[in-house]
């Protein structure tokens, strides 16, 4: 590089000749593609995994009035989880990419090196946008593919494929020029990349940072911003939780937060950006972090620190382990299919309880019958005895019907969702 003086003056142009100046996001620096985008992800389209979810919802309805005249046990509590099932549905292309995958979420407050950590563990370079604002932060899973595609899955049920530059304008400058969120109308998003380096069984999810909550700032954004994080995180099969080690200690507001969730599995604690920090000092605040989550009940697999910058874990590799520790059990609640037929099964074992509790009330009233002597008592009993028989009757002729049509709700999901699940 060279540059000419005359007179005192320095020639910019070959002064910053070799400086790459990025080209502006065009999603940002033009109006029309702005619109372009916007209308993509959010028009009314005409969608059919939306009317499938309906229709199965419509059957499912039918099934339970077949119930109205008997009781089962958790009968209300089934239906809620079958419609829940239902309105799932509609998330068509969602259900086939994660199907069979255990999901890995990553919770923490806004501070916390999410995005750049994942990107860095997963290999994918720099594909999921960092330095996310909690109002454009949109919950995005990362899997294993033979190709590069992003996918933005719309709150109405269908699924539009993106570009990096879309993604890159919906995470950072849209909301400030445009005044437009994306979280409004966008479910979640899927980055598939051949880049990515951990097994294929698993998929990553980059959830919204939490904003902690206290009585000097409770506004309804911070509100929404919790229940955001908590919605993603509350469904996920496993959980990372990561601590920005300049906090040095996990927070009451973490632990409280962690236990709201009700995650069934053991969590990984990590603090992030550990190259700030030398080895005493980050291995005093791991062991501090143990003692104070022994205290709280929540189910830990085990507490490390790591660095993204450096690529670099300061423990005794406890990410690979949680990893493996992951693959190797049998949780995986997004996938929706089994979520269905581990519903089917426990009404199919409710009816069945209830059958059995008809013909043993039946059995004990015709021994007593059988040994009484008191034709009052006889004759009321007799009544109370035929009223469990025709219950007995009435839900073993249920149960026919029951399996009749959820093995019809079965072949439509099949068929719907094709050999993929």
């Amino acid at each position: 590089m060279s540059f000419d003086v005359k007179d005192d003056e320095i020639n910019l142009d070959d002064l910053f000749s070799e400086v790459e100046i990025p080209d502006e996001n065009m999603y940002i620096a033009n109006e029309d593609k702005a619109i372009e985008l916007i209308s993509e992800l959010i028009k009314n389209k005409s969608d059919s995994s939306t009317y499938f979810g309906r229709r199965i919802e419509k059957k499912i309805n039918y099934l339970f009035s077949l119930f109205s005249e008997v009781t089962i046990k958790n009968e209300m509590l089934i239906y809620e989880k079958f419609l829940d099932l239902c309105s799932r549905l509609s998330e068509q292309k969602k259900i086939q990419k994660l199907h069979d995958k255990v999901v890995i979420s990553f919770g923490g407050s806004v501070s916390a090196g999410k995005s750049k950590f994942i990107n860095t563990i997963s290999g994918i370079g720099d594909k999921l946008p960092v330095g996310q604002k909690t109002t454009t932060a949109i919950p995005t899973y990362i899997i294993k593919s033979d190709e590069e595609r992003i996918y933005a899955n719309s709150v109405y049920g269908y699924s539009t494929e993106i570009s990096t530059e879309a993604l890159n304008a919906m995470a950072h400058e849209f909301d400030t020029v445009y005044g437009i969120g994306f979280p409004a109308f966008v479910d979640s998003i899927i980055i598939e990349s051949n880049e990515y380096s951990l097994p294929e069984e698993i998929a990553l999810l980059d959830t919204p940072g939490y904003t902690k909550y206290d009585e000097d700032n409770n506004s309804k954004k911070v509100i929404s911003d919790r229940e955001k994080a908590f919605e993603q995180l509350s469904i996920s099969d496993y959980l990372v939780w990561l601590i920005d080690i300049d906090s040095g200690a996990i927070t009451e507001d973490d632990i409280q937060f962690i236990k709201s969730l009700r995650i069934k599995t053991p969590i990984l604690i990590v603090f992030t950006k550990a190259d700030l920090k030398p080895q005493k000092e980050i291995s005093k605040i791991i062991n501090i972090a143990r003692e104070t989550i022994s205290k709280t009940g929540i189910a830990c697999f085990g507490i490390t620190a790591y660095s993204a910058n450096e690529k670099k874990e300061y423990g005794a590799n406890e990410i690979c382990k949680f990893f493996n520790h992951a693959i190797s059990g049998n949780v995986r609640q997004n996938d929706i299919i089994s979520e269905f037929r581990n519903v089917e099964n426990e009404m199919s074992e409710a009816i069945k309880l209830a059958i059995k509790q008809s013909q043993d009330t039946a059995q004990k009233l015709f021994t007593y019958i059988s040994k009484s002597n008191q034709i009052m008592d006889i004759r009321s009993l007799t009544k109370l005895w035929g009223k469990a028989n025709q219950d007995s009757y009435i839900l073993n002729n249920l149960l026919k019907q029951y399996d009749s049509i959820i093995r019809n709700i079965n072949q439509d999901i099949k068929e719907f969702f094709g050999e993929e699940v």
